[in-house]
């Protein structure tokens, strides 16, 4: 069960992503670059008396994840891009998840993505399967004729834990977890033009820390240290490296620390048959009436 103090600070970290979420809203704009976006957002965490929870992706159009624009990153947002921005701000450790999709027209894969959130969203509770979750989800992409995502999953969070180990799929499955009290999960359906599959695809930006290996070269070696102690194990990207290190070292060092297993890496996730894609998350805090920290 969590704490009066651990529930706040859920609580607080939510309020932030979603200020930001309606700030960056009435902001973007075509033509704009997405680095720009997301240092933008990256800043407006750490000003809010919060610190990035993982780098802030944004995935356009056939890509789903794991998209965060690299050092010097020129690419902008174009005319009818589906621009998928997912958030995350922690206070001690404490995650807000917050996705929300933006196009400077107007899409109904991004209203379906929203309406089989709040779909989700109103069965947790505790006693529920995560089965019927599930299902919710996913009676609402059907019956709009879209599809979803069909191996991108909802997650639990922790306390510096981004990705716990129960997913919450957006399509049928014989999960048998029942939601008990006090759970937390970030749901997020993706709903795309028909059922599809994400495959990996390069470049890789994002990195976790795994575990302290012996390296040799006192670049990887403070990598480590800032993956441990300053992200506390949480995801980072190879943008947030050049305080420290080079560019030229990063790449060395990187490839030093995957090789040995000391970092996991989050290679970008899309469809190949380039179809849009729409995402909608919140996070959510089971409970008899279901408590959104995101809104």
């Amino acid at each position: 069960m969590l704490t009066g103090e651990e529930t706040e600070k859920y609580l607080q970290a939510g309020r932030l992503a979603a200020k930001i979420r309606e700030e960056m809203l009435k902001k973007i704009r075509v033509g704009e670059r997405l680095l720009d976006i997301a240092e933008e957002i990256e800043r407006k965490i750490i000003d809010g008396g919060a610190k990035p929870a993982f780098p802030v992706n944004i995935c356009v159009n056939e890509a789903a994840a794991h998209y965060t624009p690299q050092i010097n990153d020129a690419r902008v947002v174009g005319a009818g891009d589906l621009v998928k921005i997912d958030l995350g701000a922690h206070i001690d450790g404490y995650i807000a998840d917050l996705a929300f999709t933006w196009c400077s027209e107007k899409s109904r894969l991004i209203d379906v993505s929203g309406k089989a959130l709040d779909a989700g969203i109103s069965m947790m509770r505790p006693g529920i399967k995560i089965s019927e979750v599930s299902l919710a989800i996913n009676k609402v992409i059907a019956h709009s004729g879209f599809g979803p995502v069909v191996n991108l999953t909802g997650h639990s969070l922790g306390r510096y834990v981004f990705h716990g180990g129960t997913s919450i799929p957006n399509v049928p499955t014989g999960s048998s977890y029942v939601l008990k009290e006090d759970d937390v999960f970030a749901l997020e359906p993706f709903v795309c033009e028909s059922p599809c599959h994400v495959e990996d695809s390069e470049p890789v930006e994002i990195f976790q820390f795994i575990n302290r290996k012996p390296v040799r070269s006192m670049e990887a070696r403070k990598i480590l240290d800032l993956a441990e102690n300053e992200f506390h194990g949480l995801p980072f990207a190879k943008r947030w490296l050049v305080r420290h290190i080079s560019p030229i070292r990063i790449k060395l060092a990187l490839i030093e620390l995957e090789k040995v297993g000391a970092i996991m890496t989050y290679p970008i996730l899309k469809d190949m048959g380039g179809r849009k894609i729409a995402q909608s998350e919140h996070t959510v805090i089971v409970a008899e009436k279901p408590v959104v920290t995101t809104k």
